[in-house]
């Protein structure tokens, strides 16, 4: 091996960092989710048990569920925090990594659109984008 082909040859590197995310990040993504990302396959979202919040994107913040139901089949699926909480760690290191402060280790929720919110619900029910 040459030195030019020893220089062209990229590094790896692994990362590994915690963000902070607070209740109204995961409010403000599910208020996108539900208000119009998740509506091209989901026909509704019903909150299990009594209200947490005011909305009904404002349970899975605070620690309740969301069931969601297929648009196409008698299908439903139940969202918790923790599943939540796992497709937005999926959604972000799958390509999105570009919606962290590094610095503030952060995530700004005005970064997601209803496109990113959808992602972020199917990884969490799915661990993969279903529905394009």
């Amino acid at each position: 091996m040459d030195k030019t082909t020893a220089m062209q040859k990229p590094f790896s590197l692994e990362l590994s960092f915690t963000i902070e995310i607070n209740q109204g990040d995961i409010d403000d993504i599910m208020c996108a989710a539900l208000e119009d990302g998740i509506c091209h396959w989901c026909s509704s979202a019903t909150v299990v048990g009594e209200y947490l919040g005011s909305h009904a994107h404002e349970q899975i913040s605070r620690g309740g569920k969301l069931l969601l139901q297929d648009a196409e089949d008698d299908i439903q699926y139940e969202l918790t925090q923790d599943k939540f909480l796992k497709g937005l760690r999926l959604f972000l290191e799958r390509g999105h990594s570009d919606l962290i402060n590094i610095k503030n280790e952060s995530i700004d929720p005005c970064d997601f659109d209803s496109d990113c919110a959808d992602r972020v619900v199917q990884l969490a029910l799915f661990e993969e984008i279903v529905f394009c």
